[in-house]
Protein backbone atom coordinates (compact mmCIF):
# COMPACT_ATOMS: atom_id res chain seq x y z
CA UNK A 1 0.00 0.00 0.00
CA UNK A 2 2.72 2.18 0.63
CA UNK A 3 4.02 1.84 -2.29
CA UNK A 4 1.20 2.83 -4.13
CA UNK A 5 0.27 5.65 -2.43
CA UNK A 6 4.30 7.21 -2.99
CA UNK A 7 3.41 6.05 -6.99
CA UNK A 8 -0.17 7.84 -7.02
CA UNK A 9 1.40 11.24 -4.71
CA UNK A 10 4.11 11.25 -7.43
CA UNK A 11 1.51 11.02 -10.44
CA UNK A 12 -0.30 13.88 -8.89
CA UNK A 13 2.61 15.90 -8.44
CA UNK A 14 3.99 15.20 -11.98
CA UNK A 15 0.28 16.33 -13.25
CA UNK A 16 0.00 19.44 -10.65
CA UNK A 17 3.42 20.95 -12.17
CA UNK A 18 1.77 21.73 -15.33
CA UNK A 19 -1.42 22.44 -14.50
CA UNK A 20 0.35 25.17 -12.04
CA UNK A 21 2.85 26.23 -15.32
CA UNK A 22 -0.58 26.71 -17.11
CA UNK A 23 -2.68 28.81 -14.57
CA UNK A 24 0.75 31.23 -14.22
CA UNK A 25 0.93 31.20 -18.20
CA UNK A 26 -2.99 32.24 -18.88
CA UNK A 27 -2.93 34.78 -15.50
CA UNK A 28 0.10 36.50 -17.73
CA UNK A 29 -1.19 36.43 -20.72
CA UNK A 30 -4.45 38.03 -18.85
CA UNK A 31 -1.98 40.53 -17.56
CA UNK A 32 -0.79 41.18 -20.61
CA UNK A 33 -3.86 41.68 -22.28
CA UNK A 34 -5.00 44.22 -20.19
CA UNK A 35 -1.90 46.15 -20.12
CA UNK A 36 -1.65 46.43 -23.90
CA UNK A 37 -5.61 47.52 -24.25
CA UNK A 38 -4.84 50.16 -21.79
CA UNK A 39 -1.98 51.57 -22.99
CA UNK A 40 -3.10 51.24 -26.60
CA UNK A 41 -6.80 52.60 -26.05
CA UNK A 42 -6.19 55.24 -23.64
CA UNK A 43 -3.87 58.30 -24.02
CA UNK A 44 -5.79 61.06 -21.78
CA UNK A 45 -4.04 64.70 -21.52
CA UNK A 46 -5.10 67.17 -18.79
CA UNK A 47 -3.99 69.99 -20.81
CA UNK A 48 -6.68 71.48 -23.64
CA UNK A 49 -5.06 71.46 -27.30
CA UNK A 50 -5.12 75.07 -26.74
CA UNK A 51 -7.00 77.08 -24.50
CA UNK A 52 -10.20 75.74 -22.17
CA UNK A 53 -12.27 78.70 -23.78
CA UNK A 54 -14.98 77.52 -26.06
CA UNK A 55 -14.11 80.47 -28.20
CA UNK A 56 -11.00 79.32 -29.42
CA UNK A 57 -12.34 76.60 -30.62
CA UNK A 58 -14.69 78.79 -32.68
CA UNK A 59 -17.84 78.63 -30.59
CA UNK A 60 -19.68 81.51 -29.53
CA UNK A 61 -19.30 81.99 -25.62
CA UNK A 62 -22.87 82.96 -24.65
CA UNK A 63 -23.99 79.75 -26.16
CA UNK A 64 -22.16 77.76 -24.58
CA UNK A 65 -22.58 76.52 -21.05
CA UNK A 66 -19.75 74.85 -18.64
CA UNK A 67 -21.27 71.45 -16.93
CA UNK A 68 -20.12 69.34 -14.42
CA UNK A 69 -21.65 66.35 -13.21
CA UNK A 70 -21.07 62.94 -10.99
CA UNK A 71 -20.94 59.03 -11.76
CA UNK A 72 -22.80 56.82 -10.06
CA UNK A 73 -19.35 56.24 -8.21
CA UNK A 74 -18.61 59.81 -7.16
CA UNK A 75 -15.77 60.82 -10.42
CA UNK A 76 -16.57 63.87 -11.37
CA UNK A 77 -17.05 64.81 -15.89
CA UNK A 78 -16.53 67.93 -17.18
CA UNK A 79 -18.42 69.13 -20.24
CA UNK A 80 -19.55 71.87 -22.71
CA UNK A 81 -23.09 72.04 -23.75
CA UNK A 82 -22.95 74.13 -27.00
CA UNK A 83 -26.84 75.25 -28.37
CA UNK A 84 -27.51 76.16 -31.74
CA UNK A 85 -29.77 79.56 -32.60
CA UNK A 86 -32.49 77.14 -34.17
CA UNK A 87 -32.07 73.84 -32.96
CA UNK A 88 -33.76 70.50 -34.65
CA UNK A 89 -31.59 68.07 -32.56
CA UNK A 90 -29.79 67.52 -29.55
CA UNK A 91 -26.39 65.10 -29.91
CA UNK A 92 -24.45 64.08 -27.16
CA UNK A 93 -21.17 63.70 -28.62
CA UNK A 94 -18.10 60.96 -27.57
CA UNK A 95 -14.81 61.84 -28.57
CA UNK A 96 -11.97 59.84 -29.28
CA UNK A 97 -8.85 58.11 -27.17
CA UNK A 98 -6.70 61.25 -26.92
CA UNK A 99 -6.54 64.44 -25.16
CA UNK A 100 -9.70 65.49 -24.02
CA UNK A 101 -12.91 67.11 -25.36
CA UNK A 102 -10.52 70.39 -27.02
CA UNK A 103 -9.39 67.60 -29.29
CA UNK A 104 -12.21 67.08 -31.48
CA UNK A 105 -13.84 70.51 -30.70
CA UNK A 106 -13.14 72.03 -33.80
CA UNK A 107 -15.92 69.79 -35.30
CA UNK A 108 -18.84 71.15 -32.58
CA UNK A 109 -19.06 74.45 -34.56
CA UNK A 110 -20.34 72.15 -37.95
CA UNK A 111 -22.64 70.65 -35.98
CA UNK A 112 -23.98 73.68 -33.89
CA UNK A 113 -24.42 75.90 -37.51
CA UNK A 114 -26.50 72.78 -38.86
CA UNK A 115 -28.83 73.00 -35.90
CA UNK A 116 -27.48 70.88 -33.64
CA UNK A 117 -27.25 71.28 -29.82
CA UNK A 118 -23.99 69.27 -28.58
CA UNK A 119 -22.92 68.04 -25.29
CA UNK A 120 -19.38 67.02 -25.56
CA UNK A 121 -17.68 65.64 -22.11
CA UNK A 122 -14.67 64.44 -20.37
CA UNK A 123 -14.31 60.61 -19.44
CA UNK A 124 -12.83 60.05 -16.28
CA UNK A 125 -9.52 60.51 -16.64
CA UNK A 126 -9.02 62.60 -19.37
CA UNK A 127 -9.23 66.68 -18.95
CA UNK A 128 -10.51 68.32 -16.09
CA UNK A 129 -12.41 65.09 -15.27
CA UNK A 130 -11.55 62.93 -11.66
CA UNK A 131 -10.43 59.52 -11.98
CA UNK A 132 -8.25 57.53 -14.29
CA UNK A 133 -9.42 55.83 -17.52
CA UNK A 134 -10.57 52.46 -18.05
CA UNK A 135 -12.95 50.16 -20.56
CA UNK A 136 -15.85 49.83 -17.84
CA UNK A 137 -15.73 53.34 -16.87
CA UNK A 138 -15.46 55.52 -19.77
CA UNK A 139 -19.30 52.96 -20.82
CA UNK A 140 -20.22 53.84 -17.34
CA UNK A 141 -19.14 57.66 -18.25
CA UNK A 142 -21.31 57.57 -21.18
CA UNK A 143 -23.87 56.16 -19.67
CA UNK A 144 -23.97 59.00 -16.80
CA UNK A 145 -23.71 61.39 -19.55
CA UNK A 146 -26.58 60.34 -21.29
CA UNK A 147 -28.88 60.77 -18.47
CA UNK A 148 -27.55 64.39 -17.95
CA UNK A 149 -28.08 65.17 -21.37
CA UNK A 150 -31.36 63.95 -21.18
CA UNK A 151 -31.62 66.12 -18.52
CA UNK A 152 -30.61 69.43 -20.16
CA UNK A 153 -31.74 69.34 -23.61
CA UNK A 154 -35.08 70.12 -25.06
CA UNK A 155 -37.26 67.66 -24.99
CA UNK A 156 -39.17 68.49 -27.96
CA UNK A 157 -36.17 67.21 -30.21
CA UNK A 158 -34.54 63.97 -31.65
CA UNK A 159 -32.03 62.66 -28.97
CA UNK A 160 -29.23 61.98 -31.13
CA UNK A 161 -25.93 60.22 -29.48
CA UNK A 162 -22.53 60.52 -31.69
CA UNK A 163 -19.39 58.65 -31.49
CA UNK A 164 -16.06 59.28 -33.27
CA UNK A 165 -13.66 56.69 -33.15
CA UNK A 166 -12.98 55.02 -29.90
CA UNK A 167 -16.05 56.74 -29.18
CA UNK A 168 -18.21 55.45 -31.65
CA UNK A 169 -17.12 51.93 -29.88
CA UNK A 170 -17.67 53.96 -26.68
CA UNK A 171 -21.35 54.98 -27.69
CA UNK A 172 -22.74 51.61 -29.63
CA UNK A 173 -22.07 50.25 -25.63
CA UNK A 174 -23.84 53.42 -24.69
CA UNK A 175 -26.87 52.70 -26.43
CA UNK A 176 -27.54 49.14 -24.93
CA UNK A 177 -28.28 51.23 -21.57
CA UNK A 178 -29.94 54.29 -22.47
CA UNK A 179 -32.50 55.43 -25.26
CA UNK A 180 -31.90 57.62 -28.12
CA UNK A 181 -33.80 58.61 -31.44
CA UNK A 182 -30.55 58.02 -33.59
CA UNK A 183 -27.03 56.68 -33.66
CA UNK A 184 -24.37 58.64 -35.63
CA UNK A 185 -20.89 56.89 -36.16
CA UNK A 186 -17.71 58.57 -37.33
CA UNK A 187 -14.70 56.82 -37.88
CA UNK A 188 -15.60 53.94 -35.79
CA UNK A 189 -13.65 50.49 -35.92
CA UNK A 190 -15.97 47.31 -36.20
CA UNK A 191 -14.10 45.18 -33.03
CA UNK A 192 -11.04 45.32 -31.21
CA UNK A 193 -9.81 42.27 -32.44
CA UNK A 194 -10.36 44.00 -36.17
CA UNK A 195 -8.58 46.77 -35.11
CA UNK A 196 -5.74 45.16 -33.56
CA UNK A 197 -5.28 42.63 -36.40
CA UNK A 198 -4.85 45.80 -38.97
CA UNK A 199 -2.35 47.35 -36.79
CA UNK A 200 -0.26 44.41 -35.87
CA UNK A 201 -1.02 42.31 -39.07
CA UNK A 202 2.53 39.78 -38.61
CA UNK A 203 1.61 39.39 -34.89
CA UNK A 204 -1.04 37.42 -33.36
CA UNK A 205 -2.16 40.37 -30.85
CA UNK A 206 -5.68 40.23 -31.21
CA UNK A 207 -6.20 37.11 -29.45
CA UNK A 208 -5.77 39.23 -26.97
CA UNK A 209 -7.57 41.74 -27.65
CA UNK A 210 -10.89 40.87 -26.31
CA UNK A 211 -14.47 41.53 -27.28
CA UNK A 212 -15.36 44.50 -24.94
CA UNK A 213 -15.74 46.89 -27.68
CA UNK A 214 -17.59 44.98 -30.29
CA UNK A 215 -19.33 47.57 -32.76
CA UNK A 216 -20.77 45.02 -34.60
CA UNK A 217 -22.24 42.83 -32.14
CA UNK A 218 -24.45 45.78 -30.97
CA UNK A 219 -25.77 47.05 -34.55
CA UNK A 220 -26.90 43.91 -35.07
CA UNK A 221 -29.17 44.31 -32.54
CA UNK A 222 -29.62 48.37 -32.97
CA UNK A 223 -33.34 49.48 -32.79
CA UNK A 224 -32.64 52.97 -34.23
CA UNK A 225 -31.79 54.34 -37.46
CA UNK A 226 -27.78 54.70 -37.94
CA UNK A 227 -25.62 56.92 -39.48
CA UNK A 228 -22.00 56.30 -40.09
CA UNK A 229 -19.60 58.92 -41.58
CA UNK A 230 -16.27 57.21 -42.87
CA UNK A 231 -12.72 57.99 -44.13
CA UNK A 232 -12.34 56.52 -47.97
CA UNK A 233 -8.27 56.74 -46.88
CA UNK A 234 -8.71 56.03 -42.92
CA UNK A 235 -5.33 54.32 -41.82
CA UNK A 236 -6.41 53.84 -38.69
CA UNK A 237 -9.94 52.12 -38.95
CA UNK A 238 -10.03 51.15 -42.82
CA UNK A 239 -12.98 51.59 -44.66
CA UNK A 240 -14.17 47.97 -44.75
CA UNK A 241 -15.03 48.44 -41.03
CA UNK A 242 -17.76 50.95 -41.59
CA UNK A 243 -19.00 48.88 -44.36
CA UNK A 244 -18.52 45.87 -41.83
CA UNK A 245 -20.73 47.86 -38.96
CA UNK A 246 -23.11 49.44 -41.80
CA UNK A 247 -24.01 45.63 -43.64
CA UNK A 248 -24.28 44.14 -39.52
CA UNK A 249 -27.34 46.89 -38.78
CA UNK A 250 -30.88 46.02 -39.50
CA UNK A 251 -32.32 49.23 -38.86
CA UNK A 252 -32.94 52.66 -41.68
CA UNK A 253 -28.55 53.11 -42.10
CA UNK A 254 -26.90 55.51 -44.31
CA UNK A 255 -23.51 55.72 -45.23
CA UNK A 256 -20.94 58.71 -46.02
CA UNK A 257 -18.07 58.06 -47.23
CA UNK A 258 -15.57 60.82 -47.61
CA UNK A 259 -13.25 60.50 -50.40
CA UNK A 260 -9.78 60.72 -49.23
CA UNK A 261 -10.27 61.40 -45.77
CA UNK A 262 -8.24 60.15 -43.09
CA UNK A 263 -8.77 59.13 -39.47
CA UNK A 264 -9.36 62.57 -38.38
CA UNK A 265 -9.45 65.09 -40.94
CA UNK A 266 -12.95 64.43 -42.42
CA UNK A 267 -13.95 67.78 -41.44
CA UNK A 268 -11.15 69.51 -43.21
CA UNK A 269 -11.77 67.04 -46.13
CA UNK A 270 -15.40 67.77 -46.73
CA UNK A 271 -16.90 69.11 -44.12
CA UNK A 272 -20.19 70.55 -46.26
CA UNK A 273 -20.80 66.49 -47.33
CA UNK A 274 -21.22 65.91 -43.88
CA UNK A 275 -23.05 68.32 -42.66
CA UNK A 276 -25.31 67.64 -45.41
CA UNK A 277 -25.55 63.91 -44.46
CA UNK A 278 -25.95 64.43 -40.92
CA UNK A 279 -29.21 67.08 -41.69
CA UNK A 280 -30.42 64.99 -44.33
CA UNK A 281 -30.32 61.97 -41.74
CA UNK A 282 -32.24 64.04 -38.89
CA UNK A 283 -34.63 65.64 -41.53
CA UNK A 284 -35.64 61.47 -42.44
CA UNK A 285 -35.81 60.42 -38.59
CA UNK A 286 -39.81 59.44 -37.72
CA UNK A 287 -41.66 61.98 -36.23
CA UNK A 288 -42.21 59.48 -33.27
CA UNK A 289 -39.01 57.89 -32.36
CA UNK A 290 -38.86 54.29 -30.94
CA UNK A 291 -35.85 55.99 -28.73
CA UNK A 292 -35.21 52.19 -27.19
CA UNK A 293 -32.22 50.49 -26.19
CA UNK A 294 -31.10 47.23 -25.89
CA UNK A 295 -31.93 46.64 -22.54
CA UNK A 296 -29.39 45.16 -19.92
CA UNK A 297 -29.95 43.60 -16.27
CA UNK A 298 -30.08 46.53 -13.67
CA UNK A 299 -27.38 46.41 -11.17
CA UNK A 300 -27.04 44.15 -8.65
CA UNK A 301 -27.00 44.63 -5.17
CA UNK A 302 -23.59 44.59 -4.63
CA UNK A 303 -22.42 47.02 -7.44
CA UNK A 304 -25.03 49.54 -5.91
CA UNK A 305 -23.72 49.24 -2.23
CA UNK A 306 -19.79 49.46 -3.74
CA UNK A 307 -20.78 52.26 -5.90
CA UNK A 308 -22.12 53.82 -3.20
CA UNK A 309 -19.42 53.27 -1.22
CA UNK A 310 -17.08 54.75 -3.60
CA UNK A 311 -19.26 57.52 -4.28
CA UNK A 312 -19.02 58.62 -0.88
CA UNK A 313 -15.06 58.04 -0.24
CA UNK A 314 -14.59 60.71 -3.09
CA UNK A 315 -16.74 63.18 -2.31
CA UNK A 316 -14.61 63.15 1.10
CA UNK A 317 -11.73 63.64 -0.90
CA UNK A 318 -13.21 66.30 -2.74
CA UNK A 319 -14.69 68.32 0.35
CA UNK A 320 -10.70 68.44 1.45
CA UNK A 321 -10.41 69.80 -1.65
CA UNK A 322 -10.18 73.20 -2.26
CA UNK A 323 -12.21 74.62 -5.16
CA UNK A 324 -13.70 71.56 -5.87
CA UNK A 325 -16.40 72.19 -8.82
CA UNK A 326 -20.17 71.56 -7.22
CA UNK A 327 -21.86 69.20 -10.14
CA UNK A 328 -25.12 68.07 -10.79
CA UNK A 329 -26.57 64.86 -9.62
CA UNK A 330 -28.23 62.38 -11.64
Amino acid sequence: MSSMKRSQHSAIRSMGTPLLIGAAALAAVEIARRVFRHVKMFCPSPDPLHTWNPADYGLAPERVTEEWFETPDGELLYGWYARAEKPIASALFCHGNTGNLTTSAGVIPYLVEAGFNVLMFDYRGFGKSTGRASFNGVVSDGVTAARFHDRIRPKDLPSILYGFSLGGAVAAQVIRHHPFDALMLQSTFSSLPDLTRHAYPRIPLHLFAGSFLDTVSVIRKLEVPLLIVHGGADEVCPAWMARKIFESCPTPKQLQMIDGGLHKNLFEVDAQAIVWAVSQFVASLPRTARRTSIQQAPPRGLDLLLQSFFRSVRRHVRRRTEHAPVPHTL
